[in-house]
Parts: structure tokens; sequence; C-alpha cells
């Protein structure tokens, strides 16, 4: 049992595959492991078992191995939302992920609770939405074991791909000391809150290092719907991952948010400020209010496009003149939004 008084760092570890999350805790030298993994406990009756077991470790540190389907924002979201004692500490989020399936992982349209026993029939989540979240949502990525294949730039193109994947993550082959430590992150890390918080949803890196490529599409003119969704194949062809925000000419009152892995997900994902009276601004978010005026136009508002792109061999330049191909043009432009309304709207996710 911890000593009186003693603080215990609570380091929770997520992971589709249980090979790799086994071999990822087998590496933090010096702490408790407590395995969470068959058990279908929701998240806040999750952290009721972490914070209990904390209380009672024999080590300042507990390793926790969180449910297969469990993504790091889900865990980070109830443990602000519970009263958790002062002498157990959330520690970085972390996530395990085997070099050797990742690439499958990330192309799996099978959906989690065709694997998971205790996955809700309703989450239409797929496999590799799943595996890119865990990523995404990570503080730190621990990589184990090697890809099938015996050439070392192999080994080096799985590491740039989750480099690419969670730019804002430590990525390891081997824990360290260093990821036993309180986490800096207490909200949401979803690509639509990233974005309109004015974090980065990804990085630019076009020149492809060991084959992997990554380039951000920023633009603040709305898209044609009809246009983009006739393009959507072409852009998300040799695309692995790609996430952010965007808006219709036809919808400007809607954010939109884009998800791709296996296939593609556009969801609506709320309103844009410029819509909302000057009495509501204090009722947002600092961050998204900050974000918002420092990039504020005088006539689209906050409404912008910030859409990253994760791929193999992906031809970035390509890419980008699909993209800006589907803005409206000048002319249409020039129509103003009353006129853009009544754009034949393809997309059927919400009644317009």
């Amino acid at each position: 049992m911890a000593p009186e008084n003693m603080t215990t760092l609570v380091t929770p570890l997520a992971g589709f595959w249980p090979h790799a999350t086994d071999a990822a805790a087998q590496r933090f030298d010096g702490s408790a492991v407590l395995d969470l993994r068959a058990t279908g406990l929701a998240p806040q009756a999750l952290i009721t078992v972490v914070v209990k077991e904390a209380r009672r470790a024999p080590a300042p540190s507990l390793v926790t191995l969180l449910p297969e389907r469990y993504e790091p924002d889900e865990l980070r979201i109830a443990w602000s939302e519970s009263d958790v004692p002062e002498d157990v500490t959330l520690g970085m989020l972390c996530t395990a992920v085997a070099a050797d399936l990742l690439l499958d992982g990330l192309a799996d349209d099978n959906p989690v609770c065709s694997v998971d026993p205790y996955a809700n029939a309703l989450d239409d989540r797929r496999i590799a939405d799943l595996v890119a979240r865990q990523i995404e949502q990570a503080d730190a990525v621990v990589v184990t074991g090697r890809p099938e294949g015996d050439e070392p730039w192999e080994a080096d193109q799985i590491r740039t791909l989750v480099r690419r994947l969670a730019p804002w993550a430590t990525v390891r082959d081997e824990p360290g000391a260093d990821l036993c430590r309180p986490t800096s992150h207490r909200a949401p890390l979803m690509p639509v809150v990233r974005g309109l918080s004015g974090r980065s949803v990804g990085v630019h890196e076009p020149i492809a290092v060991d084959g992997v490529v990554a380039s951000v599409f920023r633009q603040k003119r709305p898209f044609h719907p009809a246009r983009l969704h006739t393009a959507l194949e072409q852009i998300t062809g040799r695309v692995i991952r790609s996430r952010g925000h965007f808006w219709l000419a036809s919808r400007p009152e809607m954010v939109l948010s884009w998800e791709s892995a296996s296939v593609l997900r556009i969801e609506g994902a709320g309103g844009w400020l410029a819509d909302l009276p000057d009495s509501s601004w204090p009722e947002v978010h600092p961050e998204r209010r900050i974000a918002a005026t420092l990039d504020w136009d005088p006539y689209y508002g906050d409404r912008h496009h910030q859409l990253a792109f994760i791929g193999v061999d992906l031809d970035a330049e390509a890419l980008d003149r699909t993209l800006t191909a589907c803005l409206l043009t000048d002319e249409e432009l020039a129509d103003g939004f009353e006129a853009w309304r009544e754009l034949p709207d393809p997309f059927a996710f919400h009644p317009r």
C-alpha cells in the first residue's frame, strides 16, 4: 500500500492491439500495472476503480491498461468531470502501437463492435477511426515491434507516419521515465476542437520523408458543395488519414467536421462565431474566442477551412489543386451569401 501523503501518478495506456499494449506496459520500470482491458466499465466507473487502486498501489506510478475500444479523450473528459482526490494525479495519456499492424489497422473498415464484446452495438466507429484517434489524442505514442518486412526503411516509415499523425505527441520505442509525469492537456484534442481553438490539426510537410507526406489546406472562401462532393473520392484516394473542419457555401451557418481513415465521415460540428450575437461571446471557450479574433475576416468572419492530409506517396501539389478547384470562383463569390444557399447540395448528412 502506498505511504500516507504520497501522490500516485496514473499513466493511462490505450491501444487496440493487446500484444503491443503488453509490450509497452512492461517497459515502464518501477510502475505498478492495473489491467482493465477485460472490463465493460464506462469511463466514470473505470475512474472510480483506478482511483481506488492508485491509492493502494505499492509504487508512486500506476500504469493503467485501458479497454481496447477506449480513446484517450474519453478518459481525459471523464477525469476532468470526476471528483478525484488530490493524492491521485493524471499522468500523460499514452497509446501503444503495433508496428507490424498499423497500416492495416488504419485501413480497416470493420466496425469496432464486431471485434469488441463490450462495445456498444450503436457505436458506428470503424477500427481505422479508433486506431487513428488513439494515436492523435495521445500525449505520447509507444511504437512496439517491427514491420513485417526486414528492410530498415519500413521501420523508419512507420515511425515517421506516427509522427505525422500526432506531431504534438512524444513518439518513442521505449517509454522512458520522462513519460511518467502529469499531463499538460486537460481539454479534448479532437481535430475540430484543435482547429477552432487556434491549434494546428497537422503539419505541412509536402516533401516526402520515408515516403510519408503531410499537407495542410487552409483557405477562407467556401467550398462549392457539388464540386466538392464530386471530388471526394479523388481527394481521399491516396490519403491514409485526414481531419479538420471546413464550410460549404450552401450552409454558411455550419461548422463541418472532416475525418477519414478507412472511410470519410462528415458531420455538423456547431456554428460559426460570426453568427453569434455579441452578448453570447462570453459563453464561448476563451481559446476559440481568441483564435477567431486573431484570424477574423471582415467578410467571412471566423469561417475558414483547416484540413490535414497524411499519406504515403501522396502528391501534395495535386491534392492542393483539387481542393482549390472546389472553392467558389470569383464570379460565384460575387453572388453573395443568399445566392450560395441555393447552390445544388448533394451532402445528405443534415437538412438545410
